[in-house]
């Protein structure tokens, strides 16, 4: 049940579910087990167990006492605002397609209205980022106009093109999408097919799609809502293309929503997810708009058709970064929701011949235990991404050599991030689901329902592996100009190649230097040692590897897991820069300090156990040491076990968002899970079909039954 709980509302429909569910349940013999009256003590019990300051941590994972506080606020005031939360009897998670377009659009109609009429500018927006964590459609729609439509305008717009945008944009006076993907070409960009024609006449530019393959595909937002959108499109001037350009280009009408003259615009329809976000289809019929909206701060064309091209060609796709960096953010808001889900299923549930809580075998434990470290380490990680995209973008004064310099480090850290992250998190939701048996298949334990949202993080804003390809390139590229150059640039920011520097180093060590993983756990040095000295002896022999004949295809997959590792690598020296101190960090809670450092040490092991068998192809790990870091890895995930429930609090999850009965805070799942399902209309009675398909069948004589 989501919202209100059903016997406090006071909704005439909620009043009429509980008659309904009263006459129901005295029907039913709904007395208490003893697996039913456990539950709720033994999760009493597993929070209890928590080593650390629950709240405390609370407080560092939402960024602070302040924000924490806000996100409470906001919370209490989106649980029962009908616009913004479904509440009871209804179901969040029974809505069609057609309402939650509809609801996903009143939300964020309500939260537009709350964040213009409050004086608390911060509570405003925790209103809305409370709302994005309760549903991940209003997420993506509110995204697309609110970052990319944004960030392609100011990123690549002018001075003047950005006075005349952005007003209307963060008054939402248009409505804006992102025309990049196509029906044929997806993001392969240099294949993109829609045309800018540039009419020399008229001083405008003639948008077109002339092929079907060039149908502008996938577009949130375009299906129903948008005004407007920026269009990547091959460039012609004077017969010539001359690369890629991003153009401001109106869809419909702002006051009755009909479509402008010479554009086409069709729904997607059905989704695995996102029920909420109208993806759209679009054709451009030789839309005309004027030379002003060719977005111009890296490149320009004046009247008489003199173009200059952007320094780099690159720096078109310069908004693809800031989107996959914002993988960090739907990753910890929607798979450490299934896995509070997850765990907590697992404290309460009992099974087998010990009638034992599942949480405690260990195929339970070692499978989701990493995910929850994960979205710890990629949490704390998301401070140093942005830091690096503050000297990217020089915090929107962007400074062409500054962002040129840094782009490519930057670009291979955000592919790898998205491969990494998207993948990890597949595997992690996969696990959450298997761990609740049959009741993740439930409709109602919203595990379902996260995985559909998900889908789509693994191949929008580029396929993970073609970007993992491209971050591997990169470390080769930066690898050979060490070796045979020694060269290393001197960035603004810590980079995640700064391994390379040293490359010459880690190709002269042997072996690694110990054989008892557990040092790990007491020294982050020799982790760090490790995957250093890995990740540039594999490089090193892809590299020559392709020097001696090998395609680059022949070494895709190679390429592949060593941009993973790249990643997984510096997420992990991040964290261990920050909680592997010997003495505590300022500002961090004790308590905290060392819940964190733990959480730091096992996902150092997870990856030397993850990606060992790369160390072990260059010799640098034996078969001693795969299983010594094995057992080490295992030992440190049950030296956590009791801590689960106390981590996943943490994420500060409410029922209402978590849309799960078998989640239930209090652990009292069971009545809450059955209740949900008579609350469900036509949960009970006679099917609506029964006169029709059922009757004819069943109402048969049997012809060898004789008549008395």
């Amino acid at each position: 049940m989501t919202g209100v709980p059903l016997k406090e509302s006071k909704d005439p429909r909620a009043q009429a579910a509980i008659a309904r569910i009263e006459q129901i349940k005295s029907q039913l013999n709904l007395s208490s087990s003893p697996m039913s009256r456990q539950a709720p003590k033994d999760m009493a019990e597993e929070r209890a167990a928590a080593e650390f300051n629950i709240e405390e941590l609370a407080k560092f994972w939402a960024g602070g006492e302040k924000r924490y506080n806000l996100v409470q606020k906001a919370n209490e005031i989106i649980r029962n605002d009908p616009e913004l939360v479904v509440q009871s009897p209804r179901n969040f998670l029974e809505l069609t397609r057609d309402e939650m377009r509809e609801f996903t659009m009143g939300q964020i109609f309500r939260v537009i209205q709350i964040m213009k009429s409050t004086d608390d500018k911060e509570l405003g927006y925790e209103v809305g980022h409370a709302t994005n964590v309760y549903s991940e459609s209003f997420s993506m729609r509110f995204f697309v106009h609110d970052s990319l439509f944004r960030n392609v305008v100011n990123m690549l717009g002018n001075k003047e093109q950005q006075d005349r945008y952005n007003d209307d944009i963060s008054n939402f006076r248009i409505f804006g999408c992102f025309a990049m993907t196509e029906l044929g070409h997806s993001s392969a960009l240099r294949d993109i097919e829609t045309t800018a024609t540039y009419d020399f006449a008229t001083d405008e530019f003639i948008i077109d799609s002339p092929t079907i393959t060039a149908t502008k595909w996938w577009i949130g937002m375009a299906g129903q809502t948008a005004t407007h959108t920026v269009v990547i499109a091959q460039t012609i001037i004077d017969g010539k293309k001359v690369g890629l350009n991003w153009f401001v280009v109106q869809l419909r009408s702002k006051y009755t929503g009909e479509l402008e003259p010479n554009v086409q615009i069709g729904d997607i329809g059905q989704k695995v997810g996102h029920a909420g976000v109208d993806n759209g289809w679009i054709q451009f019929r030789q839309k005309r708009i004027p030379r002003s909206d060719m977005l111009a701060k890296w490149v320009s064309l004046d009247r008489q058709g003199n173009y200059t091209p952007a320094p780099n060609p690159a720096v078109m796709y310069a908004t693809l970064i800031p989107e996959r960096l914002s993988l960090v953010t739907v990753t910890t808001q929607m798979i450490s929701q299934a896995l509070t889900i997850a765990t907590r299923y697992g404290v309460v549930r009992r099974q087998g011949s010990k009638d034992q809580q599942i949480m405690d075998y260990q195929s339970h434990y070692v499978k989701l235990i990493p995910g929850i470290a994960f979205m710890y380490m990629v949490q704390s990680t998301s401070s140093a991404l942005n830091e690096q995209f503050e000297v990217l973008t020089g915090g929107g004064a962007m400074d062409p050599i500054v962002y040129l310099n840094h782009m490519g480090d930057m670009h291979a850290m955000s592919a790898s991030l998205k491969g990494l992250a998207g993948w990890y998190a597949t595997d992690i939701l996969e696990t959450c689901r298997r761990s609740c048996g049959g009741h993740a298949y439930s409709a109602y334990n919203g595990i379902g329902h996260i995985i559909g949202d998900w889908g789509v993080m693994t191949t929008g804003g580029g396929d993970n592996v073609v970007l993992l390809q491209q971050c591997a390139r990169y470390l080769l590229y930066r690898l050979e100009q060490k070796l045979e150059f020694d060269e290393y640039p001197d960035l603004k920011f810590k980079s995640s190649t700064l391994y390379i520097k040293d490359a010459k180093k880690y190709l002269e060590n042997k072996v690694w230097p110990t054989n008892d993983a557990s040092d790990c756990l007491k020294d982050f040095a020799l982790v760090q040692e490790a995957m250093n000295t890995i990740l540039v002896k594999r490089l090193y022999s892809i590299q020559q590897a392709l020097k001696n004949g090998s395609t680059v295809n022949d070494m895709l997959l190679e390429s592949v897991r060593i941009a993973e590792l790249h990643c997984a690598a510096f997420i992990f020296s991040v964290c261990a820069e920050k909680f592997g101190k010997p003495i505590g960090a300022p500002g961090i809670e004790p308590s905290v300090l060392a819940i964190m450092k733990k959480l730091t040490a096992l996902w150092g092991v997870h990856v030397l156990h993850t990606y060992g068998d790369q160390g072990f192809k260059e010799g640098y790990f034996t078969p001693d040491q795969i299983n010594s870091i094995e057992k080490t890895y295992l030992e440190t995930c049950k030296s956590l076990r009791k801590q689960v429930i106390g981590l996943t609090d943490a994420f500060g999850f409410p029922d209402f968002v978590l849309k799960a009965p078998i989640a239930k805070y209090d652990g009292d799942i069971y009545q809450t899970y059955l209740e949900t399902l008579l609350a469900a209309p036509g949960s009970t009675g006679v099917a609506p079909y029964h006169a029709k398909y059922i009757k004819p069948l069943t109402e048969q004589e049997n012809p060898n039954l004789v008549k008395k």
